[in-house]
C-alpha cells in the first residue's frame, strides 16, 4: 500500500485509473472490488480472532506460516525497490533482469500470494483440524489474490504478458527470450533451473500458462514459445 501510493506520487498520478477517475460508475466499480478483495484476504485473520480455541504455543506449521509470511512481504518489497531504482536509473537494457527479477519475471506478485497462502496454514492452528468448514472458508484469501493477479484482465501477471510482450520481442528478441527462457514466471528459482523443468509442470505448478505466451512468436518447429 505504502509502495504504490509512493509509487504513484513519483509518478504523479497513476495510470491504471486516468480513463476511469471521471465515469462514476466504472470507478465505484473499482473500489467494490478493492472492498470485496481486502475483506477476503483479511479472512484468515477474521478466523484467528474470532476463534475460542486456547492455542499456548506455535506449532512448527504455525512458525512456517510466519516465517513464510514475512519471507514473501520482503520479496514484494525488494521486488518492488529494484524495480523502482531500475525505472529511474532509465530502463537500463530495456526489461528488468537484476537481483530478484533474476530468479522470477514477477517476484512482487509472488511474494503477495505467498503471503496469504501462509495466513491461510497459520489459520489452521486455531481451528479443529483438516474438517474445519470455517477454517477452509479462508482460503478464498490465497484464491482470491490468485485469480486477481493471474487472470484478471488489465492488471497482474495477465497483463503483462500475451499481446503486451510485444515491446520487449520487438526490440530484444534475443535477450528477452533468454531471459524467460531461463525465468521462472512466478516462484522464484535459482537462474537457469526453470529450462530443464518439464513443460507439464510449468503449465501446472508454475503458472506458465499458454494464455501469457507472445500470440506472434513461434519456434522453428512451429510450436508457440513458452
Amino acid at each position: 500500500m505504502f509502495f504504490l501510493a509512493w509509487r504513484a506520487h513519483e509518478r504523479k498520478g497513476d495510470s491504471r485509473f486516468d480513463d476511469v477517475k471521471d465515469k462514476f460508475g466504472t470507478f465505484l466499480l473499482y473500489w467494490m472490488v478493492q472492498a470485496i478483495w481486502v475483506f477476503c484476504i483479511s479472512l484468515p485473520v477474521i478466523f484467528v480472532n474470532a476463534s475460542d480455541k486456547q492455542v499456548s504455543s506455535f506449532s512448527i506449521l504455525d512458525w512456517i506460516a510466519i516465517v513464510g509470511f514475512f519471507s514473501a512481504i520482503m520479496l514484494e518489497i525488494i521486488a518492488d525497490i529494484q524495480k523502482s531504482m531500475w525505472v529511474k536509473a532509465g530502463r537500463v537494457g530495456g526489461f528488468c533482469n537484476a537481483g530478484v527479477w533474476a530468479l522470477s519475471r514477477h517476484p512482487n506478485y509472488a511474494g503477495e500470494i505467498i503471503q496469504w497462502w501462509c495466513a491461510f496454514l497459520f489459520a489452521y492452528g486455531s481451528g479443529s483440524g483438516v474438517n474445519d468448514a470455517q477454517w477452509w472458508t479462508s482460503i478464498t484469501s490465497p484464491l482470491v489474490t490468485m485469480q486477481i493477479l493471474l487472470n484478471t484482465s488489465g492488471t497482474g501477471v495477465l497483463n503483462a504478458n500475451g499481446k503486451n510482450l510485444k515491446r520487449y520481442y520487438d526490440k530484444y528478441p534475443t535477450e528477452y527470450s533468454a531471459y524467460r527462457e531461463a525465468t521462472s514466471i512466478l516462484w522464484p528459482l535459482p537462474r537457469g533451473f526453470y529450462k530443464y523443468i518439464p513443460v507439464f509442470l510449468k503449465r501446472s505448478i508454475f503458472c506458465e500458462f499458454k494464455m501469457y505466451e507472445y500470440p506472434d512468436l513461434t519456434t522453428e518447429s512451429g510450436n508457440k514459445a513458452t
